[in-house]
């Protein structure tokens, strides 16, 4: 192998990841938005929790904001992939049908529970939808982790339902905690994701090279 060819390859594979950005954008953005919700959902849970885990839920609101940062500083610094599935019509029609019935799901759920008296499930039956909601955002955009995650997501839905009546636990404490910490999960998998990617890629550009 002569010295052009040893200069060639490094040349190569810069220019394949000028930035040395190895994140999905589309599953960062994602994931700022679960992480942004983790703080809604933990924040909900304080609504009537065992006091013993009110330091539980500060303490995963606060993991919550260092997450969203951390995704924030991935777009920031360009080290994420460019374009977006949005552009395409389909995706962005699938994307508005889904999310408008997702909130009209939750708004008529919603009413229908307090005026019959059920208040206390409104949270359950929310995170129920979201849950739900994920599980076609996440064929749509081809997203595994999103549909594993709303499958997870709706069945903490229906636990903090069946804890709130058997009343042993208000059914916000659990939708909230088990929704916080579902939805975190989920943005740090994805955070992490990323960088074991890039760093198998250092060890193996031949590898990068191929995929």
């Amino acid at each position: 192998m002569n010295s052009a060819d040893r200069d060639h390859r490094p040349r190569t594979f810069e220019t394949a990841s000028p930035t040395g950005g190895v994140w999905d954008r589309g599953e960062v953005i994602g994931a700022m938005i679960l992480a942004f919700a983790a703080m809604a959902w933990f924040g909900w849970a304080q609504e009537d929790p065992p006091s013993s885990w009110v330091p539980y839920l500060s303490a995963g609101s606060v993991v919550s904001v260092l997450l969203l940062l951390a995704l924030m500083a991935l777009l920031l610094r360009r080290r994420t992939t460019t374009g977006s599935p949005m552009a395409d019509p389909r995706v962005r029609r699938g994307y508005q049908v889904t999310v408008t019935l997702e909130v009209v799901l939750i708004a008529v759920g919603n009413l229908l529970l307090a005026a019959l008296g059920y208040a206390a499930y409104v949270a359950a039956w929310t995170l129920f939808v979201v849950g739900v909601h994920f599980v076609p955002l996440g064929r749509l955009f081809r997203a595994r982790g999103l549909v594993l995650t709303g499958v997870v997501v709706a069945a903490v839905a229906l636990v903090a339902t069946g804890l709130g009546l058997a009343g042993d636990l208000a059914p916000s404490a659990v939708a909230g905690a088990g929704g916080g910490v579902v939805f975190i999960g989920y943005a740090g998998w994805v955070l992490g994701r990323g960088r074991r990617s890039g760093e198998r890629d250092r060890a193996d550009p031949r590898q990068r090279a191929r995929g």
